[in-house]
């Protein structure tokens, strides 16, 4: 598989902010990521785990739909270097509870 592009294209502005047709262009990775460019006054960028989440984030019940302009190649996705099983965990570093508990600087040694 490889990268395809897409564009949001949203049939009824539930918000009253981005208005119709076109809002949004992305890309959707090999690995299922999606990064995702909203037009506009505002312009954003997002990234997410997948399309479904997009979908079911701004979808808005169907009134926002997926536009894709590169064809799936069908292949699906089994050819994706995974990581190994053999790695140890992620080192994830401690950001800090809440306002009571002083926020930690990663290590970065």
């Amino acid at each position: 598989m490889t990268a395809r592009r897409f564009r949001l294209l949203r049939h009824k502005d539930i918000s009253g902010v981005s208005g119709t047709g076109p809002v949004a262009e992305g890309v959707q990775f090999t690995d299922g990521a999606v990064a995702l460019r909203w037009y506009g006054d505002y312009p954003t960028t997002t990234v997410w785990d997948g399309i479904e989440s997009v979908i079911a984030i701004h979808g808005h019940s169907g009134a926002t739909d997926v536009q894709w302009l590169d064809p799936d190649d069908g292949t699906g996705r089994g050819d994706i270097p995974r990581p190994r099983p053999d790695l140890p965990p992620r080192p994830w570093p401690k950001l800090g509870g809440g306002p009571s508990e002083p926020r930690q600087s990663p290590d970065l040694d």
